[in-house]
This record gives C-alpha cells, structure tokens and sequence, in this order.
C-alpha cells in the first residue's frame, strides 16, 4: 500500500497534492464527528438503564443544576438531542466529504489524462510510430479513468475509513479494553486471513487486466478503422473471435476482484453476531448481570459495531482494488514520468517566399529498421517548381517527405532550405510555411468550413476558405450541397465522395497560404481532367508555391517542370518524364504497371 501512495503522491500536482491533504484533514474531522456520536451514547444509555446516574456522576450533575432542570427526563431529552445533533452534523460533514472525494477524483482524471496527451503529442514522431493508435487512444481515455476510480478513489477513502476505525478502535478500548481487543482481535483476523488468501492474486489480475483491456482497443480500432476492407474480405467472423478471449478475460478479473472485495462481509456476519452474544455474556458474568453497569458498555460496542463493519468491509474492498489496479497505476506513473522532448528554441526566420531545398548526402533509417530508408540522397527541388517524387514501394518518399516536414532529422548528411540547415530555422515558422495533403485525408464530423479552417487560432475565415475551396476546384461541389460550405459531411467525410474528401484535404492546406505545398498521392481518387484543373490552379506561375507531388500517376507527373525517381533510398534518374524512359529501367517498368 506503501507503494500506491508513492506513485500517487508522484503523479500529483502541488495543487492536488494541497487538495489531498485538506481532504485528508475534513475525513479526519468527519471519524471525529462520528466518535462524538458514539461516545454520546454512554450516557443517554447510562440515563436510560439508571436515571440515578445522573446524581451518583459528577459530570451529569453539574449540567443538570447549571441548566436548572428538574427530575431526569429533562436530561434524558438533552442527551438524545445532542447525540442527535451530532449525528446529523456528522452525516453531513460525509456527505460533504463525499462530493469532495468524487470532485477531487473527478479533477484527477482530467488533469492525468490531459498530462497524458500532451506527453504523447510531445513525443517525436518516431516514438508515436512505434505505438498503435488504439494503445493511445485507450490509455488516454479510458485507462486514467480506471486508475482513477480503481486505485485513487480507494487510496483517498482509505484514509476516511482507516482514520474512522482507528478512531473507533481507540474509543471501545476506552470503554472496555478487553472486550475491544478480543472483538477487534477477532474482526482483524478475519480480514487478515482472507487477504493472506487472495492478496497475491490481485496483483497478476490487474497485470491481466492492463493487458486484456489493451488488446480489445487494438482489435475494436483494427475492425472499424478498416471497415470497408473488413465487410469486403468477410472477416467479421475473425475480429470477432479475436475480441471475445480478451473481452473474457477482462470480464473475469473484474468479476474475480469485485467478489474478493465482498468476501470478509460473508465470513465475518455471523461471527459479529455470534461475538455480540458471547460479548454479551461475559459482560453479565463480569458484572454480575447488573443490567444497569452492562447496558452502556452493550450498547456502545452495538452501535460502533454497526459503524465498524461496513466500514471495514469498504476497507477491505478498497485494499483489494488499490492491489488491482496497482499495475495499471505502476505503468501510469512511470509513463507520465518519460522524460519530455526539450522545447525547441527558436531557430532562423524562415523565408516568407519558396527557397531552393537541398539534400546532402541524406541517409535515414526508422529505429528498428534492419536497413535505411534513405541511402546518401542528393537532391535539389528547386523555388517555385512543381517537382515529382515517383518511385515503387519502399523506394524512400514517404520517408523524403518525413524529412521534408521536419518530423524526422537526418541520420547523416543535411537538408537545407535556402542554403541553411533545416534543423537551424524556427521549428514553427516551418510548420507554417510548408503545407502536406496526404492520400487519406483525416476529416472531423462538422461542416465543410470547420473542415478547411480546422484548428485556425482566429476562427474560420469564410472568405479566404472559399478562396482555398475554389483553388482545389470545390466550388461546383459546395454549391450542390444544401447548406453550401455551412454543410455537415459527416463522420471522417461518409457523405462525400474520395475525391470531394482530398479536395477539401487541399483546400485546408492551402487555407494557411504555404510556400511549399506537398501532396502525397492526394489527387489519386481524381480524374486526369479535374487534377489537371486542380493542379495548374495551385501551381499557377502567379501563386509563387514550390509543390512536390508524390505519385506514380503520369497524368501528374506530366505536369511537373522535374521528376526525381527513387529507387533503394537513393536517387536513380532526374528529368523530364521521357529522360527518365530512356535512363530508368524501373521507371519505365512503373509506368507499363500503371497504364
């Protein structure tokens, strides 16, 4: 348990760290309220059984005569009242202490799973590429919650319940020590007992899980992320028994903790009853069956029994999941404490205008990759030119590209833009000047305009969206649909077509005015006629943009002023489409392919 609260302690903030410690302050005050409750029982009870108490303890007398009451009922009434009052405040005092726990759990979530992201999205992009999206996904939206509700939810309560209980404790030993310590001796090794039985358990069902619960995200996102490939190929048989063995698993842990956390309550009922007899009886023989002396002293261990066995069993439970879900807490804590990317520092203005990008001797290979992607590249895509990458598959461009945009760093060699070092300019005026439409375009459920202006810090500018929609040829589009650019298309674009989705996917690069317009195979889903319209509009000579277009189609490449074809990480021809006929044999092979 030591453990748990360490990790927690270290994934708190300083604020919520001063949260956990009033919390912790007002559950002490509430086990305060609840042991006033039970020790203002003794003497109401004492007044019930012998109204002469109130003469024979000093206590009782002197607030009898200082409130110049008459006889004992007056008393008897005082005593219920304020055993009442302090009961009430009590309750209230949890009830307060209970919105509290959930506001700070609540909190909790938030602030984890937000810490979280932005740790992911600080991440180099070669680290993300490793990670499968469902992982993240998973760990960002669920898994903070069920570190949360299932280990620090129960630590926060632990510390109510401990405090009420030691409280508790203290007063029944007050009371009477020995029948406290055979009673609590006894409550103590029952809950003892079981955990010795299934604590070591619960450590590999919350390791399960971790585990379980990560492979049914992975699954779920694999099936509906390639839906229309799935249904095509038949394969629901296939996700779905891939589903169910974790599912099950799953399934079975949580219902195997949920019972470990309700076992001492089966155990310990009728040995609470039993004990309260046997308590009962040896309080007569001990006091000689004085009903008067035994009444008390009975009815205070009654009605603290009463709080301590849901105490202890809530208790009990919250030890079991804080077992549970300490793996999943453990790998919470050691993620958020991954060392971040160091902030880049600003680098050298980039150049408003297109300049002349360079590649030096470029190698690259991913972490892993048993051989580079990029071998010694040297290349010059030239200002203001409509430049083609072609190559076959596993030829290095998306790779060219990686370096293009600044997510990956050379291996060796340099990448300069108008004669200095990439890595040299400012990281965000870079992102700024160079704008990529890949062939898949991401789309979010809204209208066309949050589509093309998406993620604009100003708000979306209808009029230069309308410019950028026109340029990628969406104007016929936009006004054939019923709300014009104001109109859903729905979830990832469903109510359009491939290529209405990659015009927008242009329209929104060319929304931010780049200097350098990339497209990966982001007019494929377009018709020679419509591409060629598309194209000469972005490249006009008046636009001033370097575009590079990766593709294989020779209706793009037919429009490019150069064309570079990779071949094994390096580059095997330049020129013009014939030159590379006649100097590429596996360009030439490319495009009998393709035709």
């Amino acid at each position: 348990m030591i453990e748990v609260y360490r990790r927690l302690w270290q994934l708190l903030g300083p604020a919520k760290r001063r949260q956990l410690i009033l919390l912790s302050l007002l559950m002490i005050a509430s086990g305060l309220f609840d042991l006033a409750g039970v020790a203002l029982i003794l003497p109401f009870l004492a007044i019930v059984a012998d109204p002469s108490a109130i003469e024979t303890n000093a206590l009782l007398r002197s607030i009898r005569e200082a409130l110049g009451f008459e006889g004992t009922f007056p008393m008897l009434v005082l005593a219920g009242a304020a055993t009442f009052l302090v009961v009430v405040l009590g309750g209230a005092v949890r009830a307060a202490s209970s919105w509290l726990v959930n506001r700070f759990v609540r909190g909790t979530i938030v602030d984890l799973s937000h810490r979280r992201l932005a740790g992911y999205l600080a991440q180099p992009y070669e680290w993300i590429m490793q990670r499968h999206p469902a992982e993240l996904s998973k760990s960002v939206l669920q898994e903070i919650g069920e570190v949360a509700t299932g280990t620090i939810a129960p630590a926060v309560r632990l510390i109510a319940n401990g405090t009420l209980l030691g409280l508790l404790a203290g007063f029944l030993l007050a009371v009477e020590p020995i029948g406290a310590i055979l009673v609590g001796g006894a409550i103590g090794a029952g809950f003892v007992a079981v955990y010795a039985l299934v604590g070591r358990r619960l450590g590999a069902l919350g390791t399960d899980r971790l585990k379980a619960n990560r492979e049914r995200h992975q699954i779920v996102g694999e099936a509906l992320g390639g839906l229309k490939e799935m249904k095509t190929m038949g394969l629901e048989s296939h996700y779905l028994d891939r589903y169910l063995n974790p599912s099950r698993r799953l399934a079975n842990a949580q219902a195997t903790v949920a019972i470990i956390g309700e076992l001492p309550r089966y155990a310990l009922e009728s040995l609470a009853f039993g004990g309260l007899i046997l308590f009962t009886l040896w309080l007569l023989w001990t006091r000689q069956g004085a009903l008067e002396d035994v009444l008390p002293v009975l009815g205070a261990f009654a009605i603290t029994a009463v709080k301590i066995m849901p105490t202890a069993q809530t208790l009990f439970r919250d030890v079991s999941l804080m077992g549970f879900g300490r793996p999943a807490l453990t790998a919470l804590a050691i993620d958020l404490d991954r060392k971040l990317p160091v902030a880049e520092a600003p680098g050298l203005p980039v150049p408003e205008v297109p300049v002349d990008i360079r590649f030096d001797g470029v190698s690259y290979a991913y972490p892993g990759a048993s051989r580079a992607a990029l071998r010694g590249l040297d290349m010059t895509i030239g200002a203001g030119t409509r430049v083609g990458i072609a190559g076959a598959t596993g030829a290095g461009k998306t790779t060219l590209v990686d370096l293009l945009l600044r997510l990956v760093p050379p291996g060796e060699g340099e990448v300069t833009a108008g004669g200095e070092p990439l890595a040299a300019l400012d990281g965000a005026g870079w992102r700024r000047h160079v704008a990529y439409v890949p062939q898949a375009i991401h789309l979010v459920d809204d209208s066309v305009l949050a589509n093309i202006a998406v993620g604009d810090p100003a708000g979306a500018d209808r009029d230069a969206a309308l410019r950028a929609a026109d340029t990628a040829g969406l104007t016929p589009v936009i006004d054939a649909l019923p709300k014009g650019i104001d109109t859903p298309i729905g979830d990832r674009g469903a109510r359009l077509s491939g290529g209405q989705r990659q015009r927008i996917g242009i329209a929104r690069a060319l929304y931010r005015r780049p200097a350098m317009l990339i497209l990966d195979e982001a007019t494929s889903a377009l018709d020679a006629a419509t591409e060629a319209a598309v194209l000469s509009r972005i490249g006009a000579p008046g636009t001033r943009r370097t575009l590079v277009m990766i593709t294989h189609r020779l209706s793009t490449l037919s429009l490019c002023d150069e064309v570079h074809f990779l071949e094994g990480g390096r580059i095997a021809a330049s020129g013009s489409i014939d030159e590379l006929r006649e100097r590429a044999p596996g360009f030439r092979a490319m495009l009998e392919a393709a035709e």
